[in-house]
């Protein structure tokens, strides 16, 4: 009986330091009202970043943590954008930019995102201002990709 506990021990203590390890994931702003976004988004003449993600996804972990994280973060970048995030098969409750009650997964099928990540650039009415970035592309330039997308999106938010 004590060798199975001793196995029991060393075991739980080996997923304790797993679990320890492994980084916590990074949270963003959940998508919940596009409408109240919007207004705010077009008083500001700022466009609206939507990360499309799944849970557990690391190329999603990926673009969130070095790249729409550190934007928020950052009290100038963050003055300049609104950034959202949509569970791609989530259920959690979403009001659409015209007022719609809908669900996330609802919506990312209505924009035709059927993978992740995928990161769309959109004016306060919800149109694309800039290609989406979809996938992780190479992530040795996808810094340089986001600024240039963000960069449009930014454009077209100020001429409104």
């Amino acid at each position: 009986m004590k060798r199975r506990d001793a196995i029991l021990a060393m075991g739980a203590l080996a997923v304790g330091q797993a679990v320890r390890a492994a980084p916590p994931q990074i949270a963003l702003p959940l998508a919940r009202d596009f409408g109240e976004d919007g207004r705010r988004a077009r008083q500001a003449r700022i466009p609206i970043v939507v990360l499309y993600s799944l849970p557990g996804c690391p190329y999603c972990e990926e673009i969130r943590r070095s790249h729409l994280a550190p934007m928020l973060r950052d009290p100038g970048a963050a003055a300049k954008l609104i950034i959202r995030q949509v569970d791609v098969n989530g259920g959690q409750a979403l009001v659409g930019f015209s007022g719609e009650a809908t669900t996330h997964a609802r919506h990312a099928g209505e924009r035709g995102v059927k993978m992740a990540p995928v990161v769309h650039f959109l004016s306060p009415s919800g149109e694309p201002t800039a290609p989406p970035l979809v996938g992780m592309l190479l992530p040795d330039f996808y810094s340089a990709y986001l600024e240039a997308s963000l960069e449009a999106a930014s454009a077209v938010a100020r001429t409104g």
